[in-house]
């Protein structure tokens, strides 16, 4: 029985960076001491770009091109900024902020 994953070798050094930064990124974050928002706004960010990950993977998987090696490896700063920008924005909507 093959347990591989049937998607192209070109993906697995942008994942592998992917997660590395992720950890530092996370580290950092829980470290900043404002309550756990930045933890958990990069949590959130952190769900949301693996599941543009997934489908990015899903729609390419042989044949990635080189914006989709480059998002995956730091598509995260911009999803972290993008979450924290909109996740501050609901939060004061919902008179938590």
């Amino acid at each position: 029985m093959n347990r591989s994953i049937p998607i192209s070798d070109n993906y697995r050094r942008p994942i592998i960076e992917a997660l590395a930064l992720q950890v530092v990124v996370g580290v950092i974050s829980m470290m900043i001491l404002d309550g756990g928002e930045t933890a958990q706004v990069c949590g959130a960010a952190l769900l949301a770009f693996w599941g543009g990950a997934a489908v990015l993977i899903w729609r390419h998987p042989q044949t990635p091109s080189k914006v989709d090696l480059s998002l995956l490896r730091v598509g995260y700063l911009p999803v972290v900024v993008i979450a924290g920008v909109i996740i501050h924005f609901v939060w004061h909507l919902r008179g938590f902020e």
